[in-house]
């Protein structure tokens, strides 16, 4: 009988030692056909969607923007492909033009050679 309250002293009689102001009630007053319960709970509900639908209007107003950035970020990464590809046509250019300047001026020196290798032969 350890769990019985009594009081031990004259003092004690003013307090409650009794459990049913402790004690708290799982149950609901209140049923699945309450009106009041069902109009809480789908307001709760509406709560909730009104959330999600402010959420996922943030989270497509951020998907606008990066998508935008990166658009903007594609754009200039094209033309720098486009100015890379250009310049590479350029010396492209400017090494055939070196080479065929130094071919002519081989074969200009060879002819140089062969016809010095003539004059030394007689």
């Amino acid at each position: 009988m350890d769990d019985k309250r009594t009081y031990k002293t004259h003092k004690e009689y003013g307090e409650d030692i009794s459990y049913e102001n402790e004690a708290k009630h799982k149950w609901n007053s209140r049923g699945d056909s309450d009106l009041t319960k069902q109009i809480e709970e789908l307001q709760s509900k509406l709560e909730d969607k009104d959330i999600r639908v402010v959420s996922l209007t943030n989270l497509e107003e951020i998907h606008r923007k990066t998508n935008g950035d990166l658009r903007v970020e594609l754009q200039k990464k094209d033309k720098e492909i486009h100015d890379l590809k250009k310049e590479m046509d350029m010396i492209r250019e400017t090494a055939q033009i070196d080479l065929l300047t130094k071919d002519k001026e081989i074969g200009r020196l060879m002819k140089k050679i062969n016809e010095s290798g003539e004059y030394g032969k007689k």
